[in-house]
């Protein structure tokens, strides 16, 4: 990838951190940055253990932020802590809770923070992509290496006598930026890694995670190894078998602080987060748990988590979640490899141009481009198969698609068109269909192993391969009489 390209978006990123860093000290939704009246020094705290919750982060970046609003906001807002009318926000949100028009992208940090909650040991960055119905999760080892600019290092030392030098690992940031200064400062180096500017912070306590997972009833997982580990000095005991079975919050804090018996230790873990975190998620994103554990929901919001969402944010995306499919739920690591870099060993060293590359096709590539890329890698992977292979079915929602009606019943097509566009698929062109009529829909595609994914959102659909009809597009759905 041309460096020119991922400059493009480097006078947006200037732009953006100035503006926020300006307002930086002031008052922020349920949460305070205050500003330090005289230098001051402290005495640096060194964390009796590391604290890694991947999985935490993600469940409560989105998902309890999401709950406070559907369940805690009629409460809350009857009191009058919050001017409605100057936010926007409806008299009763929750029952006129619509699907607003977002921005294509929202890039958020989350964070999870050590025990004296200084040490960020969790950072991740998301993003969603509300065209594609999408959740990127990256995570940046804590012990990534890199070398701060003069302002933040003098930033720092208004802090604190050390750091001694501008090199250091990225966990130390919000350490030696305290609270003053701790979170801009780690969300402009972020910014630097990934190229964007960040929309949101989310930081997170680590005796959420205990809380919840119990607060639901426990999590089926399968352990990948057998999981020991004693420290009485810490009063901590990782004890778990290997195999499925259900965790409870304090088992689900072991498995994802364990660190040993892994090739490569700090890695491996995260995927083994990972893995943690798509099964969590969709225990949690299920309306039975949501609607039984509204209350944990928001206790865990309001007890473990500072942010800079504003509510009336928090309702727009929470008219997302309702619908999203927790299966778009994408995680990597930022590309690096394990060594030493600025005098520093040990450290989690980034691979400067594969990182460009991959944040570029994560935060940066029109999804347009995405879509079509999908598209004919689909249609490519099927026609390889030959005549005699089994057609692999393409992901309709990758595809474009025109509804007709084929009915009687006006403005059908329109409708239909609002309920596949709500569910992800690429509806561009609707009409009216001039040829016979049928009591059931009909799914024209241009070739086997189209339409078999839209077909399910009616009633005994046919899924039809015919060019001659899908000509200027992949699917033609032609609404039957009795839809």
């Amino acid at each position: 990838m041309s460096r020119d390209r991922y400059d493009l978006y480097e006078e947006n990123i200037s732009a953006e951190r100035s503006k926020r860093r300006s307002s930086s000290n002031k008052t922020r939704t349920g949460n305070t940055v205050k500003s330090s009246p005289a230098k001051r020094k402290r005495k640096k705290k060194k964390s009796l253990k590391s604290r890694f919750f991947t999985v935490l982060a993600i469940i409560l970046g989105i998902y309890c932020i999401g709950a406070l609003s559907y369940f805690g906001l009629q409460y809350y807002l009857s009191g009058n802590m919050l001017d409605i009318n100057k936010d926007g926000i409806p008299d009763n949100p929750v029952a006129s809770l619509v699907k607003p028009k977002l921005k294509e992208r929202t890039t958020f940090v989350v964070l999870g923070v050590d025990e004296d909650g200084t040490r960020t040991d969790t950072i991740m960055v998301c993003c969603y992509n509300d065209t594609l119905g999408e959740l990127n999760i990256i995570s940046i080892p804590r012990d990534t290496i890199i070398r701060v600019d003069d302002d933040t290092f003098n930033k720092m030392q208004e802090e604190f006598p050390e750091p001694g030098q501008h090199a250091m690992k990225i966990n130390a940031v919000h350490h030696y930026g305290a609270e003053t200064y701790g979170v801009p400062l780690l969300e402009k180096e972020i910014e630097n890694i990934i190229g964007v500017p960040i929309d949101y912070y989310i930081k997170v306590k680590f005796e959420a995670l205990e809380y919840l997972v119990d607060s639901i009833g426990g999590i089926e997982y399968d352990v990948p190894m057998r999981m020991y580990y004693s420290d009485p000095g810490q009063d901590l005991l990782i004890d778990l078998q290997a195999g499925p079975q259900t965790l409870n919050g304090k088992q689900a804090v072991g498995l994802v602080r364990y660190r040993k018996g892994y090739d490569n230790q700090d890695i491996d873990r995260v995927k083994t987060q990972q893995e943690f975190c798509k099964v969590l998620i969709k225990k949690l994103v299920s309306t039975d748990t949501i609607f039984s554990n509204a209350a944990a929901y928001v206790t865990a919001f309001f007890r473990y988590i500072d942010t800079d969402v504003r509510v009336s944010d928090a309702i727009k995306y929470m008219a997302v979640l309702k619908d999203f499919n927790s299966d778009n739920i994408y995680t990597d690591t930022i590309p690096g490899y394990m060594g030493g870099l600025y005098d520093i060993t040990g450290g989690y060293v980034l691979d400067e141009a594969a990182v460009q590359e991959f944040c570029y096709n994560i935060f940066q590539k029109p999804s347009a481009e995405i879509k079509a890329e999908r598209a004919a890698e689909a249609i490519s992977e099927a026609n390889a198969g030959g005549s005699g292979a089994a057609v692999t079915d393409i992901d309709d929602k990758s595809l474009s698609v025109q509804v007709l009606n084929g009915g009687y019943t006006n403005g059908k097509a329109s409708q239909v068109q609002s309920s596949l566009i709500n569910k992800r698929y690429n509806v561009v062109s609707i009409g009216t269909y001039k040829n016979d009529k049928t009591d059931n829909a009909r799914i024209f595609v241009k070739q086997e192993g189209m339409g078999n994914d839209i077909a399910k959102e009616f009633n005994n659909a046919e899924v039809i391969v015919d060019p001659s009809v899908a000509s200027d597009y992949d699917i033609v759905v032609v609404i039957g009489i009795g839809d």
